[in-house]
């Protein structure tokens, strides 16, 4: 599975910046905590943030996929 913070965000109407102003973080502070391999605290922030849960925050498998 493949981080997809960025599209979780724009799904909610939302961006970068409005979730680090959110999480009381600069703007460049949120981009370095999500690039490469963000912690778990920090998933869990921007999931509690965007009232998601964590695996929201990931893409899925195209095998998990349900074809239409």
């Amino acid at each position: 599975m493949s981080l997809n913070i960025k599209a979780a965000i724009a799904m909610r109407g939302k961006n970068m910046a409005w979730v680090a102003k959110k999480m009381g973080v600069k703007l460049p502070t949120l981009s370095e905590m999500v690039s490469g391999n963000p912690t778990v605290d920090t998933l869990e922030r921007i999931a509690a943030t965007l009232h998601c849960d964590v695996a929201e925050l990931f893409d899925r498998p195209k095998a998990w996929q349900s074809k239409k």
